[in-house]
């Protein structure tokens, strides 16, 4: 009867080391350089542009945008993910998730209204990946 406990306990400890480890020491060489995936602006649509796949997950890792004008995001998967790593979301702007499958690209389209600030990427589960700024 124990063991459940301790093995729901150890997966939390594990999970939330990952996380943890990620977001505080992963730094993505290709999200520190810059215009690797420009935001395309025109009149009518702002396109972002991302990868997703080892060895550094999602890249870059931000995103701005102008409110107001109308957002593709295109993030091309080079593998299917695992778990919660494998699906994508943007709440607050998109609330659509899509699972990641090799080889093909995952679309996201949104108009941010006045909705400034920053908006999290995530899994299903809310686990970000990246981040989109609406200025």
């Amino acid at each position: 009867m124990k063991t459940i406990p301790i093995f729901i306990f150890s997966v939390t400890v594990i999970i939330g080391g990952f996380i943890l480890f990620h977001s505080l020491t992963y730094k993505n060489p290709a999200s520190l350089a810059t215009n690797i995936f420009p935001t395309e602006t025109n009149s009518k649509v702002q396109v972002i542009k991302a990868t997703y796949g080892p060895p550094f997950g999602f890249s870059p890792l931000d995103f701005s945008v102008k409110v107001g004008i109308p957002v593709r995001l295109e993030v091309l998967a080079t593998e299917n993910g695992r778990g919660c790593m494998g699906s994508i979301t943007i709440p607050g702007l998109n609330e659509e998730v899509q699972t990641f499958r090799k080889g093909q690209t995952n679309i996201f389209e949104f108009t941010p209204r006045s909705l400034l600030g920053q908006y999290a990427i995530t899994c299903a589960m809310g686990i970000p990946h990246a981040t989109i700024t609406v200025e």
